[in-house]
């Protein structure tokens, strides 16, 4: 890396970094906390109040500045609803060395409406919650300026004081699969399936395993899991050991729920998303309805003929009316809601109400195996036209067998309709065979760019992960406090056994055999080649990472 350059724009002064505790100034290891009585960790983690005790400490100061372009410019990364990202340096005030590297400064936009401002500092509070974990981007400090020459003059008039200091990576998922940011686009639909497969589980167990950190040890969840908002750092081609690192940012549309309090933007409002990665309850977040109350009643009647997805966790309240209720319980049935205490104002009849479906944990599990689904297919497939296709065995409660109303049976029949379908050859053991070219309009979603059929078990975890209603799905729809992303995260590391591979001999990046997307004229040549005494396949060495 060349040196960085050095200019004299002002720096902002972080708060000082403490360190210290009992046996801090005679030994040099890492003092031990007991977060849990049969656990002892390195302090790295969230650490109880209780073991904040006053100790001597010693003060260790940074600064940060912005980074400015030969023209004296500010060097801005990226902009979204509320924050505009520049390039920015952190230097160690106290190192012996000048110590200084890059870092990311975003800054809350000027005029944005008060909602957006409000998520801007609700991203402060819940990135502070869940640090700790090695995929969820690193904040260094954030707070509001009080130096009026921090923030260069060229865009002072656009940015308020508000700032954040984050981890700089080199580009989102998102750009990395398109190309953009200078980069080359990564072509999932280049690589062999198995492959394919390999390269996004190495996407997706790192933000899983942040999603699991963030839900089961501090009780946030993101609710806006996409590619946009997970950030990669290539691996140093030059360094065999080097690594791909991967991050789950953007928080600013995420919760946190505690005992005495649920901190989030939206009470009664929307929670907004990413339309093909967004849950159901986000895509349809509030809804009306024509019920009848009672007064000193707890159970609302309502009058729609169609599925109407009210579940527990869920708020009511009537239209003009200050009072809202927590839904407890639906008998969809019978056309009723349960509500967690009495209707107190004055009984109606046919009446707007308003449902506000509960985002929270299972609207992050929808959003990864949508997710894997747009990755494994390539980055081709739609996650809505794939959930759309399972909307009628959502609905299907299945009646008096409904034990059987299981996720894993519904992909084998559709994968045993599939493979009745349209079966010109059979394999080895006589059984029928789809071929890749078969692009038959009724099971379309369930093939990946190439037209390739995408392999059943990863089309499992997929809809257990979307399909939250079953007795296998991952979770509940209205479970808020589910600990189903570790059945996910579990599923998804057996995939590493299932397709030959151990997972901790797994590279830091692939290296592919192959680099060229093989469609249905490419494979029938192979074969051609193959009946004259040809191998089939592509001669040459195998390419590195591109």
């Amino acid at each position: 890396a060349q040196p960085m350059p050095h200019h004299s724009s002002p720096h902002l002064h972080a708060p000082a970094t403490h360190l210290g505790g009992p046996d801090a100034s005679q030994s040099g290891a890492p003092q031990i906390v007991y977060d849990h009585p049969s656990r002892p960790i390195a302090a790295t983690g969230p650490i109880s109040e209780a073991s904040h005790t006053h100790q001597p400490n010693i003060t260790r100061a940074r600064a940060y500045r912005f980074m400015l372009d030969e023209h004296g410019l500010p060097i801005e990364l990226g902009s979204g609803r509320s924050g505009k990202a520049f390039l920015g340096e952190e230097h160690w005030l106290q190192s012996k060395t000048a110590f200084r590297r890059h870092v990311a400064i975003k800054m809350l936009q000027r005029g944005v409406e008060p909602e957006d401002a409000m998520r801007f500092q609700m991203e402060k509070e819940l990135l502070e919650r869940v640090q700790g974990h090695p995929n969820i981007i690193q904040l260094f400090a954030s707070g509001e300026s009080d130096n009026e020459g921090f923030i260069p003059a060229h865009v002072r008039d656009t940015v308020e004081n508000d700032f954040m200091i984050i981890e700089l990576c080199d580009m989102s998922l998102e750009e990395r699969l398109k190309g953009t940011r200078g980069g080359q686009r990564e072509d999932l639909l280049r690589m062999p399936l198995r492959d394919r497969l390999f390269r996004v589980l190495e996407y997706m167990l790192p933000i899983s395993s942040a999603v699991e950190y963030a839900h089961l040890e501090c009780n946030v969840c993101h609710r806006d899991i996409k590619p946009g908002n997970i950030l990669i750092r290539l691996p140093n081609p030059r360094l065999q050991g080097s690594t791909l690192d991967v991050r789950l940012a953007d928080f600013n549309v995420g919760k946190v729920r505690e005992e005495e309090q649920e901190l989030s933007v939206t009470r009664m409002q929307a929670v907004p998303g990413t339309l093909f990665f967004q849950s159901p309850e986000q895509e349809t977040n509030m809804f009306e309805l024509l019920v009848n109350v009672g007064q000193g009643i707890d159970e609302v009647s309502y009058f729609e003929d169609f599925y109407i997805p009210v579940a527990q966790n869920d708020t009511f309240q009537l239209f003009n009316r200050g009072a809202r209720y927590t839904v407890v319980g639906a008998d969809l049935r019978r056309k009723r809601v349960k509500l967690d205490r009495p209707y107190q104002d004055r009984s109606e009849t046919n009446v707007r109400a308003q449902i506000l479906k509960s985002v929270d944990r299972p609207a992050d599990i929808y959003s990864l195996g949508a997710l894997f689904y747009y990755l494994v297919s390539g980055a081709y497939g739609n996650p809505k036209t794939l959930y759309d296709a399972f909307h009628k065995f959502i609905e299907y409660d299945g009646g008096d067998e409904a034990s059987q109303n299981t996720v894993e049976a519904y992909i084998e029949h559709e994968y045993s309709v599939i493979n009745s379908l349209r079966a010109p050859r059979v394999d080895e053991n006589n059984q029928p065979v789809v071929v890749p070219a078969d692009r038959f309009f009724s099971y379309k979603h369930y093939l990946d760019g190439n037209g390739e059929l995408i392999d059943k078990a990863i089309m499992k975890i997929i809809a257990k992960s979307m399909i939250r209603n079953k007795p296998d799905s991952y979770c509940q729809a209205w479970d808020i406090t589910t600990a189903g992303i570790s059945m996910l995260v579990y599923d998804l590391r057996r995939l590493y056994g299932g397709f030959g591979t151990y997972m901790p001999s797994r590279p830091g990046h692939l290296v592919l055999t192959s680099t060229s997307r093989e469609g249905a004229l490419t494979r029938a040549w192979g074969s051609l080649k193959g009946a004259f005494g040809g191998s089939g396949k592509k001669g040459g060495k195998p390419r590195g990472r591109r």
